[in-house]
């Protein structure tokens, strides 16, 4: 995208949790992207981690920032995610809905 050229592909390896195993990048410039996914790899950094980074804008290591948040967006889409969140929000909008303790003051 950076060159108008969106030709190749970025496709991460990644455990359950979302920890970056491998990847394999392809397309113009693929080398470059590799600098993004190597010390990822090497640190056991996960797809959460890449996505939640700010990265400069266009960049040729942008494939691994999508991909990143392409995984985090399928975790967070799972059905146990999804009623862990329901429970949370629930949970959340009892506790802002009580009311305030009433407080003597001397």
């Amino acid at each position: 995208m950076t060159e108008d050229t969106t030709g190749g592909f970025t496709r991460l390896i990644v455990d359950r949790r979302g920890k970056i195993l491998g990847g394999t990048i392809v397309g113009p410039r693929a080398g470059e992207s590799l600098a993004e996914l190597t010390p990822a790899v090497h640190k056991g950094i996960t797809t959460s981690d890449v996505a939640g980074t700010t990265h400069p804008y266009p960049t040729y290591s942008d494939g691994v920032w999508n991909a990143a948040v392409a995984d985090v967006r399928e975790r967070l889409a799972s059905p146990v995610v999804r009623r862990a969140m329901a429970v949370l929000i629930r949970v959340r909008r009892r506790w802002l809905d009580r009311p305030a303790p009433h407080r003597r003051y001397r």
